[in-house]
């Protein structure tokens, strides 16, 4: 499936409300990446997101609800990379709360 458009539109929001303006898109994964430079740091992948995180941050947020770890045609999971379901993002501020942990992972 492709990326569901109106999640890419809402991190557009979001980062630009975090004060991200210059975060450019390219298709990554058969989703919608969103990078700094040349580092991709959250992908909009069906109706889910996928967001990099800080290696001292991903164990305790692979305990939260919705979240999954990466792992792309089911081989190994790809290390500090992250599913949040839709679900777990439905609401703007959750959503706001994943795209700025995504961003952290990139500083």
């Amino acid at each position: 499936m492709p990326p569901d458009a109106g999640l890419v539109a809402r991190v557009s929001d979001t980062l630009l409300s975090l004060g991200r303006g210059a975060v450019r898109q390219k298709n990554v994964f058969s989703g919608r990446g969103f990078l700094i430079g040349k580092t991709t740091f959250a992908i909009v992948w069906d109706d889910s997101l996928i967001v990099k995180t800080a290696a001292d941050e991903y164990p305790t947020l692979l305990r939260e609800v919705g979240v999954t770890p990466f792992a792309p045609g089911g081989q190994k999971p790809m290390s500090t990379w992250l599913v949040v379901s839709a679900e777990a993002i439905a609401d703007d501020p959750e959503l706001s709360t994943w795209v700025a942990r995504a961003l952290r992972s990139v500083r």
